[in-house]
């Protein structure tokens, strides 16, 4: 792993996939802290959630771009952990269209990391595919899994 190469330090999620202990939850929590600083309470109007959207967008498609410049010929390093990145902030969605609190934000975490690791609803036979898209979408889903649930338990819960 080449750390001087600037799409290393994006790949590792600022060095947050570095940590020898579960680096994917590591990387999910500082994803978390990126949104609670940019996004949470800044969502206001259509064009704020528009810019959170997008941003979701550049990020996975900035995925794809380093994955391949990154892993050198690994399948899915522990390391990477910018596809966690990516996936908690799916799992945030709901997040930006309802009043925010820290609490929907752990549960947000929970769930991603839960599904994220479970990985159901034929998401485990993505993961077991190679290349940079599989990569990413497996945890695009798992965050979109965690997304749905958040908007029910909310309507159920607010």
């Amino acid at each position: 792993m080449n750390l001087k190469n600037p799409y290393t330090i994006i790949s590792t999620g600022f060095g947050s996939g570095l940590s020898p202990l579960a680096p994917g939850t590591v990387g999910s929590f500082f994803a978390s802290i990126i949104y609670y600083i940019l996004f949470f309470e800044n969502i206001i109007v259509l064009v704020d959630f528009i810019i959170f959207f997008s941003f979701i967008i550049f990020s996975f498609l900035l995925g794809l771009y380093i994955y391949p410049k990154t892993v050198e010929g690994q399948n899915d390093p522990a390391s990477f952990v910018w596809d966690e990145f990516v996936g908690m902030w799916v799992a945030c969605i709901p997040l930006a269209v309802m009043n925010d609190s820290i609490f929907w934000l752990v549960i947000s975490f929970v769930l991603f990391r839960i599904f994220d690791i479970l990985k159901p609803i034929g998401i485990k036979k993505l993961d077991e595919k190679h290349g940079a898209f599989f990569v990413m979408i497996d945890d695009i889903l798992a965050g979109l899994l965690a997304a749905i649930i958040v908007t029910f338990l909310s309507i159920f819960f607010i």
